[in-house]
C-alpha cells in the first residue's frame, strides 16, 4: 500500500497539480486553449519528438515494432468497443463517439508526462513513438468512425501528412542515418529548451481544456467506454507487447500509454463531424479523473514484474 501511495504521489500529483493550474487559469482569466494548442502542435510537440528520438538509441526495427504494435492494439480495441456496443439501443452518434473514445488516447500531454516521470528518458522516447502511431490512427480511422463512414480517407491522410511531429521524427532518423551524432550547440540547446518546456506546457493545456468541461452525463455508456479505455486496453497491450517482442523500456512505455485516458482530440472530431459532443466531453472528463488511480496500479504492477 505504501508503494502504491508513493507512486501516486511521485507520478500523478505533479501531473494533476500542473493541470489544475491550467484549469484555474481558464476559470479565473478566461484563457482559451486554442492558441496554446497551436503552439504545442506546431512547435513544442515536434521539438519533444525530435529531441527524444535523436538523443536516445532507437533503431528502425524497434521503431517499426512499437509503431506496428500500437496500430494493431488500437485496431483491436476499436473492434472490441464496436462489438460490445452493437446490441445496445443507442444512436449512431453515440456509438461513433464511444468507439472513438475507446481507442483515441491522450498519449501526448498526459501519456508522455506519466511515462517520463515513472520510467525515465529512455521510456519517453518509445512513448513518443506510441503517441505518433496513435495520432496516425486518430486522424484516419478516428475521422472515418466519427463521420460514421462518410469521411474521405484521402482527407484524413492529408491531416496525417500535415502533422509536424512526423517530420520531426523523420529529421531525427535522417540525421542518425547520416552519422550526425551531435548538433552544434545553438541547435542542440534550442531543441532541448523547447523539449524541456513541452511537457509542463502540455499539462497546462490539458488543464485549460478540462477547465471548460461540465458534469458528465449518460454514465452507463461513459463507464463502458472508459472501462475499455482504462482497463481493457492495457490488458490487451500486455499480450501485444509479448506478440511484438517488446521488452524493457519499450514494453513499459507501450503498456502505460495504452492505459491513458481519452484524448481531447476526440472533441475536435466530434465538432468537425457532428457526433455527440456532450457525450465526448463526458468521456474525456471521466477517463481523465479516473486514470490517475488505474495508472498508479498499472505502474506498480509493471515495476514489480507482476505483469
Amino acid at each position: 500500500m505504501n508503494e502504491l501511495l508513493q507512486i501516486f504521489v511521485d507520478n500523478m500529483i505533479p501531473v494533476l497539480a500542473i493541470a489544475a493550474v491550467g484549469a484555474a487559469m481558464r476559470r479565473r482569466f478566461h484563457i482559451e486553449p486554442a492558441g496554446v494548442s497551436r503552439m504545442m502542435f506546431y512547435v513544442f510537440s515536434p521539438a519533444l519528438a525530435f529531441h527524444a528520438l535523436y538523443t536516445h538509441d532507437i533503431s528502425g526495427g524497434e521503431f517499426l515494432q512499437v509503431y506496428a504494435g500500437t496500430i494493431a492494439l488500437l485496431g483491436v480495441i476499436a473492434l472490441i468497443s464496436y462489438l460490445l456496443l452493437r446490441p445496445l439501443p443507442i444512436k449512431p452518434g453515440e456509438r461513433a463517439a464511444t468507439v472513438v473514445a475507446s481507442f483515441v488516447f491522450n498519449g501526448a500531454n498526459f501519456g508522455l508526462s506519466i511515462v517520463s516521470f515513472a520510467f525515465g528518458a529512455e521510456a519517453l522516447s518509445y512513448a513518443v513513438v506510441v503517441y505518433v502511431a496513435g495520432s496516425t490512427l486518430a486522424w484516419t480511422a478516428g475521422v472515418f468512425v466519427s463521420s460514421q463512414g462518410a469521411a474521405s480517407m484521402k482527407a484524413a491522410l492529408r491531416n496525417v501528412v500535415g502533422t509536424p511531429v512526423i517530420y520531426a521524427l523523420a529529421l531525427a532518423f535522417g540525421l542518425k542515418a547520416l552519422g550526425i551524432d551531435e548538433l552544434p550547440p545553438a541547435l542542440s540547446r534550442t531543441s532541448q529548451l523547447l523539449a524541456d518546456a513541452a511537457i509542463p506546457l502540455m499539462l497546462t493545456l490539458l488543464g485549460l481544456q478540462l477547465g471548460g468541461f461540465k458534469k458528465p452525463e449518460r454514465l452507463r455508456l461513459v463507464m463502458l467506454g472508459t472501462g475499455i479505455r482504462l482497463l481493457a486496453a492495457p490488458l490487451v497491450a500486455i499480450a501485444f507487447a509479448l506478440l511484438f517482442s517488446l521488452e524493457g523500456a519499450a514494453r513499459f512505455a507501450f503498456i502505460v500509454q495504452a492505459g491513458m485516458p481519452t484524448a481531447v482530440l476526440t472533441l475536435v472530431l466530434a465538432h468537425q463531424f457532428d457526433t455527440d459532443r456532450d457525450l465526448t466531453l463526458s468521456f474525456i472528463l471521466t477517463s481523465t479523473l479516473i486514470s490517475p488511480f488505474t495508472l498508479t496500479i498499472l505502474i506498480y504492477l509493471l515495476r514489480n514484474g507482476i505483469v
